[in-house]
């Protein structure tokens, strides 16, 4: 799981105090141009709100939003303690007038352009209110669409409680955790613009990280599933790690293939093709009796290096064969949402399938079986 550490106040200079005072001399300098490029004196600076990361949920069927900012009047002070961040909420009907409200009552205007990370709670991700934020956001240009979107069962308390224990400040701390993150790449991260794009054109199956708090750090032990711009549940990280892989969007994968044998796998690649039934006809498939079955098949191949345990190759690439077939099929049956995101890549490798179903994504799913072929070369 991704995550970092707590800052420990020790009389030692820490691992890591080097690159800390680069970003703090960094923020300096670009809380100082702030003030140079805009002319305002710091007294004018301190009327602006500069959320970092950006808190949504529902109280008692209203919206309310915590902001969780970063003084940037302080940022400049060679003596700020580097704590300068506060955090403060607003309700209101819709997420536009919960954020009126809050400039109004705190006598600021909000600036969200440097805002590293959007977090929803589940039950404002489940509501009419996440998709009028998403109709918000779109018409007023508000967010920077590479911010990075997270959901969260955790209070909002708890998140701010939070963002003023970590080394920074949570939306920074999340920032630097994503691009740290080795095994997937930055493609399949998403973000605004993610759900922007799909809510307006559901081309993709995406994973929305799900945070928790585990020893005071926020910690991914989930993903929300979204299908068509649909809501599927969540899978576990294995899960999920499973979806990248066969999207071609892991660059190097730690496996557990059953009590006591882990592999990682690296140089990962995975090939597709789809077939129709041989005795089903296309033209006429909604008239016959025969009920049209579309194979996906889907080949992996990777090196493997053994973590633990001495099985062979050739028990390895069933083991993994199993693995990879038993996850989408079970995440189909439990959950209706395919895994393998095999409609996406449909018009590509299956112009004829996918004249017939391109305006039934759902159809095509349901008629959809796999053959998974593995091919490891252990070292």
């Amino acid at each position: 799981m991704m995550r970092w550490t707590k800052r420990k106040n020790t009389g030692e200079p820490a691992p890591g105090t080097a690159s800390r005072f680069v970003r703090r001399l960094l923020s300096a300098s670009t809380g100082a141009a702030l003030l140079c490029l805009s002319g305002c004196a710091a007294t004018e600076l301190e009327n602006k709100s500069f959320p970092l990361a950006v808190l949504a949920g529902e109280q008692e069927g209203q919206c309310r939003v915590c902001y969780l900012s970063q003084d940037l009047s302080q940022v400049a002070n060679e003596n700020a303690d580097g704590q300068n961040v506060t955090s403060a909420s607003a309700l209101g009907s819709t997420y536009y007038e919960a954020q009126k409200t809050f400039e109004k009552n705190n006598r600021c205007q909000l600036d969200l352009s440097h805002t590293k990370a959007l977090i929803f709670q589940q039950s404002f991700f489940e509501s009419d209110n996440f998709h009028l934020f998403l109709e918000t956001v779109r018409q007023e240009n508000m967010y920077a669409r590479n911010t990075l979107v997270f959901l969260s069962d955790a209070t909002m308390k708890e998140l701010s409680e939070m963002n003023g224990e970590l080394e920074m400040p949570l939306g920074s701390y999340l920032e630097q955790m994503m691009e740290n993150e080795q095994d997937i790449r930055g493609q399949a991260v998403v973000t605004l613009g993610t759900l922007l794009n799909e809510q307006a054109n559901s081309s993709q199956t995406i994973l929305i990280p799900k945070l928790v708090e585990e020893n005071g750090l926020p910690v991914i032990h989930a993903y929300q599933v979204m299908q068509d711009f649909v809501q599927k549940g969540e899978v576990d990280v294995e899960q999920a790690m499973v979806c990248y892989l066969l999207e071609n969007q892991l660059q190097q994968m730690d496996l557990r293939l059953a009590e006591g044998i882990q592999v990682r796998l690296r140089d990962l690649r995975c090939k597709r093709d789809y077939t129709l039934r041989a005795d089903t006809d296309l033209a006429g498939a909604g008239q016959k009796a025969v009920r049209p079955e579309i194979t996906g098949r889907l080949t992996v191949t990777a090196t493997a290096r053994r973590i633990t345990g001495k099985e062979s190759e050739e028990e390895i690439t069933q083991m993994l064969q199993d693995k990879i077939e038993d996850v989408c099929r079970s995440v189909w049956r439990e959950q209706q949402a395919d895994l393998s995101d095999s409609f996406r890549y449909l018009a590509r490798y299956a112009p004829d399938i996918y004249r017939v179903y391109k305006e039934r994504p759902e159809a095509f799913r349901e008629l959809l079986d796999y053959q998974v072929q593995v091919e490891i070369h252990l070292v």
